[in-house]
């Protein structure tokens, strides 16, 4: 493959030389797994044609046998599941590999840290505090990054938060009350006050908090989608401008995300987007040299920039910080 049919998108300063560091350090790592990929995806079709040629002869028996249609769609369903299942143990350790190489040498090239294993998981009563996320029994987290963009320090991660719950019968279960994305972005400067914005449920987000009165926002399209709460209604009307809104309802879109709620506290930003799994190294069926896969998670790292140029944009303007 050319560089000349490959170019990623350089039209930020953060991504100056990107394509020149992928083809030194990212692309040959890539390639070199790209004959493992061929490999395990043709024994998988050849596992998986074998067990759909096993189900389909037990549907037609079983069809012979019973002249039901039940348990033969049962036979085909199961041979299907089974060939599914093949295939994604086979690629389960290149999915995994190729994750942590774009993942590690794309962050370092922002100068940024990853980490499949969080090192610094959210305080989650924090967030219980402001409201972002509900109640839990039980908390899980991965793939977290972490770096300053734009002068401030931020971390984020992806969490699975699940409540206990039984059933009639006194059998326990966990259901998920939120999987998704958690943004702490640090701007190293006091706040006045408190605020809080989350999405508008209606009479349901009606209740009274403590010091802090509703907020309107400049925008009504987007005071028809959240309702904001603060302390200090001078700094949240600074802080909750039009443009730092539309940037976050991107994120949002670019994460395939819903419900984004947020608040500012003590100087730093905190964000909760329900969304599924980010950061992902993308289809094994596809090669692993296919540039797609690398722009996306080049687009996501680019959100993030945007996001925290959207909220130091009002702040420096209220300073008279320039730049």
């Amino acid at each position: 493959m050319s560089k000349e049919l490959s170019q990623f998108s350089e039209n930020r300063p953060e991504f100056k030389g990107f394509n020149s560091f992928y083809y030194d350090n990212i692309f040959p790592h890539l390639l070199a797994s790209e004959r493992h990929r061929e490999a395990a995806v043709k024994k998988a079709k050849t596992i998986g044609a074998g067990i759909a040629v096993v189900g389909l002869v037990a549907a037609i028996g079983l069809y012979i046998k019973t002249q039901s249609v039940q348990f033969p769609i049962f036979a085909l369903v199961g041979s299907g599941i089974g060939a599914f299942a093949t295939g994604a143990h086979l690629l389960k350790n290149i999915k995994r590999d190729t994750k942590k190489v774009l993942m590690t040498n794309m962050t370092n090239f922002v100068g940024w840290t990853y980490n499949l294993i969080p090192t610094r998981p959210p305080i989650l009563d924090v967030w219980r505090n402001i409201e972002l996320i509900p109640k839990y029994d039980r908390s899980s987290f991965e793939d977290e990054m972490m770096g300053n963009a734009h002068g401030a320090d931020f971390v984020f991660c992806e969490t699975h938060l699940e409540r206990e719950k039984h059933d009639s019968d006194g059998d326990k279960k966990w259901v998920t009350v939120f999987r998704g994305l958690m943004f702490e972005i640090d701007f190293h400067m006091e706040f006045l006050g408190k605020t809080i914005v989350l999405r508008d449920a209606g009479i349901f987000n009606r209740k009274k908090r403590k010091d802090m009165k509703r907020v309107g926002l400049v925008d009504p399209k987007f005071e028809k989608i959240f309702e904001a709460y603060g302390t200090d209604q001078v700094e949240a009307r600074y802080l909750l401008t039009p443009d730092f809104m539309q940037r976050l309802v991107d994120l949002e879109s670019r994460f395939e995300g819903k419900k984004t709620r947020f608040g500012f506290l003590n100087g730093k930003l905190y964000i909760a987007i329900e969304a599924p799994n980010q950061f992902e190294a993308g289809s094994m069926f596809k090669p692993l040299t296919e540039t797609e896969r690398t722009q996306k998670i080049l687009d996501e790292i680019g959100a993030i920039f945007d996001l925290v140029d959207g909220v130091l944009k009002p702040l420096k303007a209220r300073r008279g910080v320039k730049g």
